[in-house]
């Protein structure tokens, strides 16, 4: 499973962003997009910086995921109006 992640850039160094997501500073490439700067919010998919992003869709696509804010996953599927 990939994770979307999303956060706050506090540093831009050497082709890389320190990102702070929730609290959590990680790093990740600029390999796709380079006018990325501090203060910036970024969405992060397997340690590269994708695009920059509002602070409300940063905040969006954390909520989205269950997973990275606690142990237990939960996952809904909807397939040809079924749920699952």
């Amino acid at each position: 499973m990939a994770l979307m992640l999303a956060g706050k850039v506090v540093e831009v160094r050497d082709g890389k962003a320190i990102v702070d997501v929730e609290g959590k500073l990680k790093e990740a490439k600029l390999d796709f997009i380079r006018d990325v700067k501090p203060g910036d919010y970024v969405k992060i998919y397997y340690g590269i910086v994708l695009e920059k992003t509002s602070r409300e869709e940063a905040e969006e696509t954390l909520a989205r995921c269950s997973y990275h804010r606690s142990s237990r996953l939960e996952l809904t599927f909807t397939v040809s109006n079924l749920r699952f």
